[in-house]
């Protein structure tokens, strides 16, 4: 098996990066906070524009786009001290291989260098994810009932914390 490679994903990704964000969305739609109807609407030139603008991660096993995270800053004045952590997936046939731990790994890493703390949300019945997070240094800090209709059902999410200033340096 190759080795896996971290990187920010470009506008030259923006069809692998689709096709992979909308197999999570089919997959899992409690776990995202967009629909798969709001993804599958997006031109490629849009998903381009969204990937150069953004900071969005990838791991690549060879050529092969295997998992995503999402990462972004606040903008305004009070709450520029925080990011945010978005749209981790791992693929349904890369599971297994602790490239999700990789990719929010690299994030934690780009994020302590441009901000003091790191949000997260989570689907409260996602316990891998939980897991994951909690075993990366994340704590809850609240929950939000019925966060995401999908349908008729409703789905809880956990907000979570890392305070980055707090972490040591690798």
């Amino acid at each position: 098996m190759p080795i896996p490679i971290i990187r920010k994903i470009t506008a030259s990704d923006a069809s692998s990066f689709q096709a992979l964000r909308l197999e999570g969305l089919a997959n899992h739609p409690c776990e995202f906070g967009t629909a798969l109807e709001e993804e599958a609407d997006l031109s490629l030139p849009d998903i381009e524009r969204r990937l150069e603008d953004g900071q969005i991660y990838g791991v690549f096993v060879g050529t092969k786009l295997a998992a995503i995270a999402g990462f972004r800053r606040f903008d305004r004045l009070k709450k520029r001290h925080k990011a945010e952590l978005f749209g981790v997936y791992v693929g349904q046939d890369s599971r297994g291989q602790k490239l999700g731990e990789a990719v929010v790994r690299h994030v934690i890493a780009v994020a302590k260098n441009e901000a003091e703390q790191l949000l997260a949300t989570v689907a409260s019945l996602n316990h891998p994810a939980k897991a994951l997070y909690a075993k990366l240094g994340f704590r809850q800090f609240g929950h939000e009932p019925r966060a995401h209709k999908v349908g008729d059902r409703y789905f809880d999410q956990d907000h979570l914390v890392l305070m980055l200033s707090c972490i040591e340096a690798d």
